[in-house]
Parts: C-alpha cells; structure tokens; sequence
C-alpha cells in the first residue's frame, strides 16, 4: 500500500508487540484509502496473508445510516470467540452514519470488549461520533497522499487495471467457448503519459479513489466540472441587470443526486482554486478546460465575493450532519439562492 508509511509502521511495531490497542477512529475523505489501510491491517493482526477471514466482521449502513439493530447484531457477534484464530476484527465502515442510539448501544461493548476484538470506525468526519465513543478509541486522521505517493499511487494503479482487464478478457473468452453467447469485450488499458499524469494529480485532491474516478472518466473530474459551471452561472447571475435565478436554480436536481458532502466539498475546492489564482497566480489544476475556467473566474469575482461563498457553504454544512432530517433539495436550494444574494 501507498501512503500514511508512519501510521502504518506504528500499526506494524504495536501488532508486533502484542500491544495494539482494541479501538481506533480511522478519519479522512472519501477515495483517501481508509479502507485500502484498515483492511491490510486487519490482515496483519490475523496474521493470515492476504486471504480474506470470517473473522473479519464488515457493517455497512443499511441505505442511509448504520442502524440500532445492526449494532446489536455486533455486539452479539463481539461476544462470540473467533472462528479461525485468536482475534476478531469488527470494521464500521461510515461510522459517522451511525445514530445516537446505535452508539449508545455499542459503548458498553467497545468499552469492555473480550479479549482479542479489535473495532475499527472508519469515518468521513468525527463530528458526529459521540464523545463517549471517540475518548474510547485511538483517533487517526489520515491526511491526502503528497505528490509522489500520488505518482506512484497511478503506476501502481495502471499495471493493477491492466492486468485486471487482461484477466477480465481471458475469463470472458473461455466462457464464450462454452457458451457462444457470452460477450467478449476488447481490453480497454490504461496507458498514462507524465503530463497526464500532472493532471489527475493537480484534480485528485491527494485522494487516490478520485485519481481512479478520473483516470476512468476520461481525465475528466465530472463533480468538479459541475462546481465551476456552477460557479460561471453564478458569475452570469450577477451580470444581469435583474437577479434571475432559473439558471443557478437549473443544478438543484443535478446536485441534489449526488452525495452532499461531496458537494460542498467540490464547490469549496473550485473556489479555493479561484481564490489562489488570484492571489498567488497559482494554477492548481492543470487540466486545460478547468484551467481556462479558473482564469476566467479569477478575473470575474472579486475577493470579498470569493470569500461571502466560502462563508456561506461553511454554515450550512451543518445541515447534512447525521441526524439532521431535512431534505436533500431543500438544502441544496436554499444554498443556491444564498449564492445568488451574494
């Protein structure tokens, strides 16, 4: 694995020791790898290679948060002796979806759990994790991968995708010759030059699952494009003579399909990109198209306009933490109109 080598290497000296602690909060973005890092060790504390282990116990939000019952179901499992060896690995995977009451049900178990259980709360934000269960827990922030561990994140990444396509073509072609019906599909592999590289890396943030959703969208960040068009309509807004909202109105449904998070963090990142351009001349990204909006804009909005949007999109963060039953449209609204006021 590529990047956090010191809180690996803490992880490896602790596993080694016989003095790993039995809870962690594991936080950064998502696409930083939480999962890459959590899973490699949970291997090592098995100590069964790379197989995969029932022993290892997943638990995913049941469409939009982990549920009471699921945690219940932990905490009965939690009880039981491994299986396979001598330790147990319980992973929460967006733990920050999980309600008030499935961490109160899960605090007595993390607090005394038996011997050999290790827990893992991976998270977007700690913000909605309970004090009581982050003063029980090792917590972990994972800062985005520098340069070169990008770099050789996406060679790493290439060789891996082009022998899974060649596999994926070898599979497939002896089933068509059992079955004729079955579709071969041609190789599609990857083949990135320095400079394109330059450019998934100046958009992926550090984030090594943004660099894959780029490299496979045709060196093309999708969400990001999103946030300044969005921002250019704005820039269109404040050009007329009268305030007309229907073309900012236009992304409600675009957005509001999307992870929230997500988009408050696209729209931040876009403006922080225009707030350096104008203050540093600094090119953030260098993918052309993205580029020459960034130039653009950087000469259309001022500073105090740049940063009236920062302001506005850190308050209303509030209203897509856990817990908070409003909906998706409804926020996303009430953002765009702030925007247009600015």
């Amino acid at each position: 694995m590529i990047g956090f080598g010191k809180l690996r290497e803490r992880f490896q000296k602790a596993i080694s020791s016989h003095s790993l602690s039995h809870a962690h909060i594991i936080v950064g973005p998502d696409g930083i790898g939480k999962s890459a890092l959590v899973e490699g060790i949970a291997r090592e504390i098995l100590g069964f290679g790379d197989r995969n282990s029932v022993d290892i116990v997943r638990v995913r939000p049941e469409k939009t948060i982990i549920t009471v019952n699921q945690v219940r179901e932990v905490v009965v499992e939690a009880s039981l002796r491994p299986y396979e060896g001598m330790h147990k690995i319980i992973i929460f995977y967006e733990a920050d979806k999980m309600g008030q009451e499935a961490q109160n049900a899960l605090l007595k178990t993390i607090e005394e759990p038996m011997e050999g259980i290790f827990f893992f709360l991976l998270a977007e934000n700690d913000m909605t994790i309970t004090e009581t269960i982050k003063s029980r827990c090792h917590l972990h922030k994972l800062l985005p991968l520098d340069q070169e561990e990008m770099n050789r994140y996406l060679d790493t990444f290439e060789k891996r995708y082009n022998r899974e396509e060649e596999e994926r073509m070898e599979r497939e072609t002896a089933q068509q010759r059992v079955d004729g019906k079955i579709k071969v599909s041609p190789v599609k592999k990857i083949h990135l030059k320095e400079q394109e590289k330059l450019q998934v890396i100046s958009m992926a943030r550090g984030l090594p699952g943004k660099a894959e959703e780029i490299v496979l969208a045709g060196m093309k960040d999708l969400q990001l494009t999103d946030a300044f068009l969005l921002l250019k309509a704005l820039v269109d807004t404040r050009k007329g003579r009268s305030r007309r909202y229907f073309k900012v109105l236009e992304f409600v449904p675009v957005l509001s399909g999307k992870d929230l998070g997500d988009v408050f963090d696209d729209f931040t990142y876009a403006v922080d990109c225009v707030l350096k351009k104008k203050s540093l001349d600094n090119d953030s990204i260098l993918e052309d198209t993205l580029k020459g909006d960034i130039d653009e804009l950087s000469r259309e909005l001022t500073f105090t306009t740049l940063e009236k949007y920062l302001d506005i999109l850190y308050d209303m963060r509030k209203y897509i933490l856990q817990g908070i039953n409003i909906n998706k449209e409804t926020i996303v609204s009430s953002l765009l109109l702030k925007l247009t006021e600015v």
